[in-house]
């Protein structure tokens, strides 16, 4: 097969599906989550947290929440026990397993 067949054959195959979205995350598009999301935001921006920690958000405003592994123990249950006492958090599933980031 020409080469230049076979790249025009392979492009418009996988142009459709590029398109369409199914390659993409889904997004925290329901009142609960944009709640939740919202909470989150704000105790990640008070802990200046981002550098440390990473997210996805449920539909239903869970917040699944992965630290940096060397976080400290102390300020990881302080922010974990903060973000379940928030009542815009629906639930919270964290882990300390995300690579050390070298502040702690």
């Amino acid at each position: 097969m020409n080469h230049r067949l076979y790249i025009a054959v392979l492009i418009l195959t996988v142009l459709p599906f590029a398109s369409s979205g199914c390659a993409t995350t889904s997004q925290a598009n329901t009142p609960a989550a944009l709640a939740s999301e919202d909470a989150l935001s704000q105790i990640l921006f008070d802990y200046e947290a981002d550098a440390f920690t990473a997210y996805n958000m449920r539909r239903n405003g869970t917040v699944e929440i992965t630290f940096a592994r060397d976080v400290p123990d102390g300020l990881y249950s302080e922010m974990v026990d903060e973000l379940r006492a928030h009542p815009d958090i629906r639930n919270v599933r964290p882990a300390r397993t995300g690579p050390a980031c070298g502040l702690f």
